[in-house]
């Protein structure tokens, strides 16, 4: 068909090539400053943790480290609640879209043999070996060409012997081959975050005893961490991180910031329920003393203020506003050894 073909022709001719397409603008802080005091905006009381983190992160988005291993592959040690896993979090908030945008793989569901083949799938002959279901989400974990995947083992100490001899071909060459022979996952675009509680109960035995005076030096705390460490893990398992990280224990002053930052949380909350939420210093304080608890970190200030703050602000709201959105205002104080709170008037 000569017409047909002719305007066939035409179209081929008027076709512009497609220009190429830009690269995404990263939402990644471009400098490691940047990235540092972001991190420290919401990780408090942890700056050496945090400067090692950014170290190992700059050296791989510098290109500096080997092409056939996972970009950084960051120990984090400490006792529970100090925020080792709030710190990967933050992490994949900034190189990624949120701070939930991560795989997390709890080692502690993986504790039992017959679970530990949920890790790299099940063996030919089994059920599940050919959909090759494996506790990985692929795009998670292998990232594009501009973000970067971000994978979280946490309490790695508590997974079967099986699950780290597996583990072993991620930090060396950045590949898991699943069970049935067929696939592989890349990890060579990851930054993989380990984390454990090694060594806590140590120090813990320790803070008590007269041996406290010497856990104030942080060689001693590291001493105690390596200990555990070293007596845990075989060595070819730690010759394949790269950062070591271990964090302090919260102190008294990080406690009252905490407890500033999740009261500026709960109000961000309140506000967008139409509630202008006011706290005076005292009850900050209070509620810094009453969840303050070396042993269970910043997880124990979070019920504290759940109880002692959250739930009375709550009550007052639905005793003076129970249906409706009108604005309201709530002050809330430590009087007589508890925190009070009183509504009033929104245009006063």
């Amino acid at each position: 068909m000569p017409f047909i073909t002719d305007r066939y022709h035409d179209q081929n001719r008027n076709r512009r090539p497609a220009a190429p397409a830009a690269a995404p603008v990263a939402s990644a802080p471009d400098t490691p400053d940047a990235l540092a005091q972001r991190l420290r905006s919401r990780v408090l009381g942890q700056d050496p943790a945090i400067d090692a983190v950014v170290r190992a992160i700059t050296l791989a988005r510098a290109g500096a480290t080997e092409p056939d291993r996972p970009p950084a592959t960051v120990l984090l040690l400490g006792p529970t609640g100090v925020g080792k896993t709030e710190l990967v979090r933050q992490v994949a908030a900034a190189l990624r879209s949120g701070p939930d945008d991560l795989c997390r793989v709890d080692m502690n569901s993986l504790a039992q043999e017959h679970y530990a083949a949920s890790f790299n799938g099940a063996p030919p002959g089994y059920a599940g070996s050919k959909e090759a279901f494996t506790v990985f989400d692929r795009s998670t974990v292998e990232g594009d060409p501009y973000t970067p995947g971000i994978v979280l083992f946490d309490e790695v100490e508590k997974a079967h012997p099986t699950v780290l001899r597996a583990l072993l071909g991620v930090l060396d060459n950045g590949m898991l081959r699943l069970a049935n022979g067929q696939e592989k996952i890349s990890f060579r675009n990851s930054f993989v975050f380990l984390t454990s509680n090694l060594g806590s109960k140590e120090l813990a035995r320790r803070r008590g005893s007269r041996w406290r005076t010497l856990l104030d030096r942080g060689h001693t705390r590291r001493t105690v961490v390596d200990r555990a460490l070293q007596s845990f893990f075989d060595p070819e398992f730690l010759n394949r991180i790269d950062e070591t990280v271990i964090f302090d224990e919260l102190s008294r002053s990080t406690v009252e910031q905490v407890a500033r930052l999740e009261t500026d949380l709960l109000r961000a909350r309140l506000r967008r329920r139409g509630v202008d939420l006011q706290v005076a210093e005292s009850a900050v304080l209070f509620l810094a003393d009453q969840g303050f608890d070396p042993v269970y970190g910043a997880r124990g200030l979070r019920r504290t203020l759940r109880t002692h703050l959250a739930a009375p602000v709550a009550a007052e709201i639905m005793r003076v506003r129970p249906t409706g959105t009108a604005p309201l205002r709530i002050t809330a104080t430590a009087e007589a050894g508890t925190v009070r709170a009183t509504a009033a008037d929104p245009e006063s």
